[in-house]
């Protein structure tokens, strides 16, 4: 915006913004304005009037002074320096493209344009390498596919489960039963009457008092 007047309330913004710690890249393209704008008002800030602009300030050091040196902190800085690399390399792309669309190759300024292609490649190639550290995609795809968690499924018993699995118990509690006794009984040099008498005879019922 330049030769507009800035308005008051974002000059605000940007002296909080600069007072907060954000570099001139990341308040420009925040407050839509252009870099040379922001270093003026930085340049001024001490004549910017108003009690909002001071109160915005103060808020803003308390809160970083509050977190100096939490784990908060240190997230707020590298959200920061993420953000400022990705406005220059966004701004680096546009320039780049504006120099493309400047260039008309004739027979005069060939070696010149050849030169200047390959500077517009080369910050090409530097904005995705910043953009791909900045925005971990890889990472980000791997996080999204983790492997879900099995379902767990609650079954509510009602009275007829209950009476099921209670006949169960009972069954299960006779067998171990009636088979520890009757390995009891069967040792070697018994004859056959009394493992006949443990199948047929040993039968026990339980009931529920």
């Amino acid at each position: 915006m330049p030769g507009a007047a800035i308005a008051p309330d974002v000059q605000a913004q940007v002296v909080a913004l600069r007072e907060a710690g954000y570099s001139l890249a990341s308040i420009a393209t925040r407050l839509d304005i252009g870099i040379s704008s922001v270093q003026r008002i930085i340049k001024k800030r001490g004549a910017v009037a108003g009690a909002a602009t001071d109160e915005m300030i103060a808020r803003a050091r308390d809160e970083m002074i509050a977190a100096a040196y939490g784990l908060e902190s240190v997230q707020k800085i590298a959200a920061s320096l993420v953000h400022d690399d990705l406005d220059l390399a966004q701004r680096t792309r546009q320039k780049a493209a504006a120099v493309l669309d400047a260039i008309e190759v004739t027979a005069d300024n060939a070696m010149q344009s050849a030169r200047a292609l390959a500077a517009v490649a080369t910050a090409l190639k530097v904005t995705q390498d910043v953009q791909r550290r900045a925005l971990p995609l890889d990472k980000l795809e791997r996080a999204a596919s983790v492997e879900e968690l099995p379902e767990l499924t609650i079954h509510i018993m009602g009275p007829d489960d209950v009476r099921e699995l209670r006949e169960q118990q009972r069954q299960e509690a006779a067998e171990r039963i009636n088979g520890g006794r009757c390995g009891l009984l069967a040792m070697p040099g018994e004859n056959d009457q009394e493992e006949q008498h443990c199948n047929d005879d040993d039968v026990i019922e339980l009931t529920d008092d």
